[in-house]
């Protein structure tokens, strides 16, 4: 059930959010701004037509100006945000795979909802729009650390996860080594994650010696950061970013990444 209150709060908060004032949202809207008085104080509601106009101001979907339930259940919230990213695989569902458009690709949706809530749980308005301006890395409270880099990095790291940690054996460390060197780099940024690249194609762009280039392949297949795909029914067939060990190839080189930034902003905020 609608509650007008907690409407006219979520109305009031979105208008402030964007610096807007009650006579401006009148203008766009089309009504006196009286009207949007008693629609921030609960006292009323916009008819459909007006309701669309606002969300068209706010920039966000009438289904959420109007929800109102309040639900202290994180699995609930976990539950809403799953179904709206299966909103979005729905909606580009017949996007060609090679779509490069921002505006139709799943990635970048999720990617700026992520965003989002990377913001938004620094739990002090005012410091969460600090953060916005200042931009790149943040690391945020006891939990753990997070990241958040417009160039492309996000992570986090539970600071629990330091208890699980052992030394690495020397077959993990000579991975890490070989991972770290510069035939290393080259090989995992010639790869993809989406489509397999034939190991020609990887010879061109590497420039590596071939007896090299099959140590690697060998060592990074075996430890599982990259796997071999063959489809007789296609002609993709090469090697890619595995599933299972890959991310750790992509953090090492994010790692480096970020600590020759030589322009960033760290900013750090204690949630008590």
């Amino acid at each position: 059930m609608l509650d007008q209150k907690v409407f006219g709060d979520k109305l009031r908060n979105h208008r402030k959010r964007l610096g807007l004032t009650q006579e401006k949202v009148a203008e766009r809207v089309g009504v006196s701004p009286q009207a949007i008085s008693k629609w921030e104080a609960g006292d009323c509601l916009p008819d459909c037509f007006n309701l669309k106009a606002l969300s068209d101001v706010y920039k966000i979907s009438t289904d959420v100006l109007l929800e109102t339930e309040t639900n202290d259940d994180i699995e609930a919230v976990a539950s809403k945000i799953e179904q709206l990213g299966t909103e979005f695989i729905w909606a580009t569902a017949n996007c060609d795979r090679y779509d490069t458009n921002p505006r139709r690709e799943l990635g970048e949706d999720l990617w700026k909802m992520w965003k989002g809530i990377y913001f938004a749980e620094v739990g002090n308005r005012q410091k969460q729009e600090e953060s916005k301006r200042q931009g790149n890395l943040r690391i945020i409270g006891s939990f753990g650390t997070k990241i958040w880099d417009d160039d492309g990095v996000a992570c986090v790291i539970q600071s629990e996860l330091i208890k699980k940690l052992t030394v690495f054996d020397k077959e993990t460390i000579d991975v890490m080594n070989a991972l770290c060197s510069e035939e290393g780099q080259k090989l995992i940024l010639s790869l993809r994650c989406d489509i397999p690249t034939p190991k020609q194609e990887i010879i061109e762009k590497t420039n590596m010696d071939i007896s090299r280039l099959n140590e690697l392949l060998l060592m990074f297949t075996e430890s599982r950061m990259i796997e071999y795909v063959a489809d007789n029914r296609s002609p993709d067939s090469g090697y890619l970013m595995s599933g299972h060990c890959g991310i750790a190839a992509y953090m090492a080189l994010a790692a480096m990444f970020i600590l020759n930034k030589t322009r960033y902003t760290v900013s750090q905020f204690l949630i008590g």
